[in-house]
């Protein structure tokens, strides 16, 4: 007579002393990892490369740091308000250069007509200033910005100043502004150690 077959026992896991543990790992998980310090290399550096051909000396630093700012928001996700914000600004500063460099072109074409044949600049009375073009302008227009949403319950009289240094970050409420300010915070570090690690780079080779 066969005895019984009697199933194989497996011991149980033990249980769990911290079952938010799980939880916490997969909102880590979820959220974004910081710019590749490869794929932030690259930009910079390339960026770099064509701002020493093509840029003159003494626009150079402003240049640069417009560089880097484009370069780290083409590394980081394009998901991002803050990088969205900062690659329309590149986008209109290379729309406006080409726009300049198109007058300047149609300019130089234009036939120049001589001083004897154009009329006379009219006189005007002694103490009479004529503003700029610009001027009068700028001062008939006033400046108008965007107005921050109004403040929520528990938000901080500082917010509004947060929000004026986050790209991207007016007109933001708050709970999605302390998130993009901590990935843009995480990101301008990897920035900074990257341009820390170049000016090392370069110390020592001279």
């Amino acid at each position: 007579m066969a005895g019984k077959r009697t199933a194989p026992h497996h011991p149980q896991p033990p249980p769990n002393p911290n079952p938010n543990s799980r939880a916490a790992s997969a909102s880590a998980s979820a959220s974004p990892p910081p710019p590749s310090k490869r794929m932030l290399a690259f930009h910079f550096l390339r960026a770099l490369a064509r701002i020493h051909s093509t840029t003159p000396a003494p626009r150079r630093p402003r240049t640069i740091r417009r560089a880097a700012y484009s370069s780290m928001a083409r590394a980081a996700s394009p998901r991002r308000a803050w990088t969205q914000a900062l690659l329309r600004q590149a986008r209109a500063r290379r729309a406006a250069a080409v726009r300049s460099r198109h007058r300047a072109v149609l300019l130089r074409r234009r036939v120049v007509v001589s001083a004897a044949a154009a009329p006379p600049a009219p006189q005007l009375p002694l103490g009479l200033v004529v503003p700029a073009a610009g001027e009068a302008s700028s001062a008939a227009a006033p400046r108008q910005q965007g107005r921050p949403p109004p403040r929520q319950t528990g938000e901080p009289a500082r917010a509004n100043a947060l929000r004026r240094l986050v790209p991207g970050g007016a007109g933001m409420e708050y709970c999605s502004l302390l998130d993009e300010t901590a990935d843009y915070v995480r990101c301008l570090r990897a920035q900074v150690q990257l341009m820390q690690g170049l000016v090392d780079l370069f110390s020592d080779a001279q």
